[in-house]
């Protein structure tokens, strides 16, 4: 055919012998001498390199500590530093695997329908937004506030939407406000590959109560102002709502004063991480403030969020489910949707989980409850079941599921407080999320004479970024002995104040849902022990 119709050869055609190199060996010789003498090209890049950095220190002595087991190693140590909630395993094993095993459409035994091996909508399927606005509306606004499911997009976990969410509304090197103490990972999440600025916010004033860390326009206005005059342009308030990692929930009239101050700065967002919007256990009955959404708070204004507040949350703390990897943004900037839609190709969550989330939010409670979940037999929400589509007698699985976990958390709060209470150790009173923020200061040594000066609380206010607002060597020194003399004495691993940015030395988040129940009765002890011992 070929040399029918083009007159051409189609059998290979050997190559042609190269000729022969003209350059001299002494040439040639010289060229790999020079070659050989230059540096090594690095096999990783300065930032790839640099990434893990940004991740606190402590992360590393938990992985090389031994763990307690107590079967196999009673004296080991209680890694208490990481925000996860052991106690739901035995509600949410048995009803995954149930909902695993649920017929499918074919009629057959198992979850997996045929469509589901195929690309998805990248920002979540039809199914799972709409089961995580219900669950917004029911949860986060309590009825207050309606969450557009088409407004939602569900990505592998908090950390990934918040990063994508300030790809989108920051250039590289402005800076997102975050007032201290704050979640040790925000520096990573914000830092490692949108090359943010994070600029702890100092609002603390004298004192040692939840008022005393609450976000004024003045200090505000302080760390904004000491930023843009080191040329970094604030572009964003971050707030943990409820806080991680002082167990509180802001008032209405402190998340109305960020608002309000966000919006009187051109092109300030305001983003709310409400992640553990759901773990809420202590409220006005207790002496705490009512959880509040800023959705909420818009609401009662009668008002949208509008383009420039959003909303974060996951099922990792509510749920415990931080190894299913789901996170959820809501936000009615039009503008970022489809960039937002784009960027969550790299963090999308498979068709089998969003299914899997699906059910875990919209399912009803079965009758009767396994033997193992006694707490679900508790009274229906009748007056949000219109909103959630169901029928007067709905009550969703996950609402069930949240009254056993608040109550459980009230408990374990009571019980380590307690414990506290007995030996004077002084802690900040709170009420929602996993953790109590400890005042353990008695107990700081300090080599070398005194601690050193402290900083006016106005000279806190001007500093700018994670290297100013550091601890004083000798502060950070003592802590670390502290934190130390915790782990090898006590066997108990905490999270120190610093790598949360804390002002001073000596504060400490216990993590108090991070144990199975014979690991939290160990923890009892210990403490108790801690308390008894010479400060």
């Amino acid at each position: 055919f070929l040399v029918d119709q083009f007159g051409l050869d189609p059998r290979p055609v050997p190559p042609s012998p190269l000729p022969p190199s003209p350059l001299p060996k002494m040439v040639l010789s010289t060229r790999a001498r020079s070659l050989s003498s230059m540096p090594a090209l690095s096999a990783s890049s300065r930032r790839g390199t640099l990434a893990p950095k940004l991740l606190p220190t402590y992360l590393a002595d938990a992985r090389g500590v031994e763990k307690f087991c107590a079967s196999s190693n009673p004296g080991g140590v209680l890694n208490l530093s990481v925000a996860e909630n052991q106690m739901l395993s035995p509600l949410l094993v048995p009803k995954i695997r149930s909902i695993m095993g649920s017929i499918n459409s074919d009629g057959r035994d198992g979850l997996f329908e045929k469509e589901w091996i195929y690309y998805q909508k990248t920002h979540g399927s039809e199914e799972c937004r709409a089961g995580l606005s219900e669950h917004m509306l029911r949860v986060i606004s309590r009825g207050e506030y309606a969450f557009d499911s088409e407004k939602l997009v569900v990505g592998a976990g908090c950390n990934a939407v918040l990063e994508n969410l300030l790809f989108t509304i920051a250039e590289a090197g402005e800076g997102v406000l975050i007032p201290r103490p704050y979640y040790a990972a925000f520096e990573f999440d914000l830092a490692a590959r949108a090359d943010l600025k994070v600029l702890p916010v100092t609002v603390r004033r004298a004192g040692f109560e939840a008022s005393s860390y609450y976000p004024t326009v003045e200090s505000l206005e302080a760390g904004y102002w000491s930023a843009v005059h080191r040329g970094i342009t604030p572009r964003a308030l971050l707030l943990s709502s409820p806080n991680n990692p002082l167990g509180f929930c802001y008032p209405e009239e402190v998340l109305a004063t960020c608002l309000d101050w966000c919006e009187s700065k051109e092109g300030m967002h305001l983003v709310s991480d409400e992640i553990y919007a759901g773990s809420v256990f202590r409220e006005t009955a207790d002496g705490q403030p009512p959880w509040t959404s800023i959705a909420a708070v818009a609401a009662r204004r009668g008002r949208a969020l509008g383009e420039r507040v959003h909303v974060i949350w996951a099922l990792s703390k509510d749920f415990a489910l931080s190894g299913l990897r789901v996170g959820a943004l809501y936000t009615e900037n039009e503008q970022i949707r489809t960039p937002l839609q784009k960027l969550n190709d790299l963090c999308q969550v498979s068709s089998t989980t969003q299914a899997v989330v699906t059910r875990l939010l919209t399912d009803a409670v079965d009758a009767p409850p396994p033997h193992e979940q006694p707490a679900l037999l508790a009274p229906n929400h009748k007056e949000l079941a219109p909103l959630m589509g169901g029928g007067a007698g709905f009550d969703p699985w996950a609402a069930a599921m949240q009254r056993y976990n608040v109550a459980q958390l009230k408990e374990r709060y009571e019980r380590l407080s307690g414990v506290l209470d007995d030996h004077g150790v002084p802690y900040l009173p709170g009420g929602a999320g996993l953790f109590l923020w400890i005042d353990l200061r008695s107990y700081l040594e300090y080599s070398g004479g005194a601690p050193p000066p402290r900083r006016s609380r106005e000279d806190e206010g001007l500093l700018v970024g994670v290297e100013e607002a550091a601890m004083h060597a000798r502060d950070a020194e003592a802590e670390r002995k502290l934190y130390l003399r915790l782990i090898h004495e006590f066997g108990l691993l905490l999270t120190p104040g610093a790598s949360m940015r804390t002002e001073a030395p000596g504060f400490f988040r216990c993590v108090f849902t991070a144990a199975d129940d014979q690991a939290f009765e160990a923890a009892l002890e210990r403490f108790d022990r801690l308390g008894a011992s010479k400060r």
